[in-house]
């Protein structure tokens, strides 16, 4: 670390009971936090989705012109944003008023025709069944308390044959809960002294709270991956594409000391879901999709990627 660098206040951890944890818990905790959390995302959004998360979130999305899709936590509406532009029809929800204004906000000063509307996720009855091409979901449902409700809703508002594709913290490695770094000396922040990951209590299912310095506690939960996917699959998706994101050399040349970490684990999982409805597609294998395939099944990052909780 050199002379010049900050060391980094660390941020505030506290892990409950799922139960005692409400949705206007969850409302009030993101109301608290909007300014700052508009503050530190650009265009693009924050550091984490601009150069991880949101390259195989797009690239899974593919060719939106003329679709209606859904954001699906839409919060300050950075993808939104992005997806308008790229050509889509947009809608917006969101269970906290005060992202949702800085949304509308910006909506207003640069028109997209994007629709935004106050919802929780286990209840879209705004919108009628079949209505979207597409959902996006990015780093919103382990925020989410009925998610099980909520991936059922998202199926029904989709097509048949609709996609839903989202992303969510790592289950297996996000911290407090299971992962936590090993550091030498234990009041080091140097990336280069996290010696390794103790993962632990994986399969607890409970409320983490979070908060960066001076600010305060925003619930979340952690569950075990296998939840997500029973969800899924009750809900009638199959799941088409998944992916581990890293960080690319180019990420890794502008953020080291943000990313580097993420060639030894992965915090963030991609996935791509579709309504069985419309069957999945059997189109031919290209290279890099067979890469991503055979890599999965032995354990290894593909070659199209190198690989705390965010919102």
């Amino acid at each position: 670390m050199s002379p010049s660098e900050k060391i980094p206040p660390r941020w505030k951890f506290r892990v409950a009971p799922a139960k005692d944890v409400t949705d206007a818990d969850i409302r009030k905790g993101w109301d608290a936090v909007a300014r700052w959390w508009v503050s530190r995302s650009g265009p693009r959004g924050d550091v984490n989705r601009e150069w991880i998360i949101d390259p195989v979130l797009l690239g899974f999305l593919g060719d939106v012109r003329h679709q209606r899709i859904l954001d699906a936590g839409c919060g300050s509406g950075y993808l939104a944003r992005i997806l308008a532009r790229r050509g889509a029809q947009v809608d917006g929800v969101d269970l906290a008023p005060a992202l949702l204004a800085a949304a509308q906000a910006e909506e207003a000063r640069q028109p997209l025709g994007i629709r935004y509307r106050r919802s929780d996720l286990a209840d879209l009855s705004i919108f009628g069944s079949g209505t979207f091409d597409a959902v996006v979901s990015n780093i919103v449902l382990a925020d989410v308390r009925r998610y099980r409700r909520a991936i059922r809703e998202i199926a029904r508002v989709l097509k048949p044959g609709g996609r839903f594709v989202f992303s969510i913290t790592h289950p297996a490695f996000e911290g407090p809960v299971p992962g936590q770094w090993v550091r030498e000396p234990t009041d080091t922040e140097r990336i280069e002294e996290r010696r390794h990951l103790i993962v632990d209590r994986y399969f607890d299912r409970v409320a983490v709270f979070w908060a960066p310095p001076g600010k305060p506690l925003i619930p979340g939960f952690h569950r075990p991956l296998r939840d997500y996917f029973d969800a899924l699959h009750a809900a009638g998706f199959v799941v088409a594409r998944f992916e581990e994101p890293g960080p690319s050399r180019k990420a890794l040349e502008r953020h080291y000391r943000v990313f580097a970490d993420l060639l030894r684990i992965p915090l963030f999982l991609v996935i791509e879901a579709r309504n069985a409805a419309g069957g999945i597609p059997t189109g031919p294998v290209t290279a890099d999709q067979g890469s991503r395939r055979r890599s999965l099944r032995r354990g290894l990052p593909s070659r199209s990627g190198a690989g705390p909780r965010v919102r």
